[in-house]
């Protein structure tokens, strides 16, 4: 009977779960409740109190069961090793892997219009993302190299989220910015590497 008890609450928890996922898929957090999620996993809400605390500790558990968004590894083993390429390629992978899933998708049109544990954890792991690729991109490159990979990084970061709100977006906007961008294989020589190590403030050496 304590083996049913258990495998039962384990479905029971994962139905809760797959419902917030499916509401969020389907309408976004509009109708993100816990009635409505109650009802779409057909199980009395009172389960959501016991097993996860409350509705936000439901959230919560979702919003930690998957990562939301591309690595900064995965982006850069994917793209071309041609700047020129770079941008547009950055784009589409994350487009792709965000619009690949509804609600990963709905996420990202509406973690500035309502905030709960779900859009919380997509825009931690954004802003995460877009911290992260620059300096990847830019490792071993001199310093202005680097800077160059920060801003058009900032500019994709727009760039990206404008076209999954739906905004028509042609990528070949970003070509000009790509063709003055060093490819994030190079090296540095030694002189880059003197002249950074110039400029760097005294107190960061």
């Amino acid at each position: 009977m304590t083996m049913a008890r258990k495998r039962s609450r384990s479905a029971t928890e994962q139905r809760f779960q797959d419902a917030v996922l499916n509401l969020i898929a389907d309408s976004g957090c509009a109708k993100l409740g816990v009635n409505a999620v109650a009802e779409l996993a057909g199980s009395d809400k009172v389960l959501i109190y016991r097993y996860f605390g409350n509705f936000e500790g439901l959230l919560h558990r979702v919003a930690e069961s998957r990562t939301w968004l591309p690595s900064t590894e995965e982006l850069c083993s994917a793209i071309s090793t041609q700047p020129q390429n770079a941008l547009a390629d950055l784009a589409r992978l994350i487009s792709r892997h965000v619009r690949t899933d509804p609600a990963t998708h709905q996420l990202s049109l509406w973690r500035h219009a309502q905030q709960n544990p779900l859009t919380k954890q997509y825009t931690s792991e954004w802003k995460k993302l877009w911290r992260e690729l620059p300096q990847q991109l830019g490792t071993d490159l001199g310093y202005q190299a680097r800077k160059k990979w920060d801003n058009a990084c900032a500019l994709l970061a727009l760039t990206v989220e404008a076209e999954l709100a739906g905004e028509a977006i042609d990528l070949r906007c970003l070509d000009a910015i790509s063709a003055q961008l060093e490819a994030p294989s190079a090296k540095q020589t030694d002189d880059a590497i003197q002249y950074d190590e110039d400029i760097l403030p005294t107190n960061l050496l």
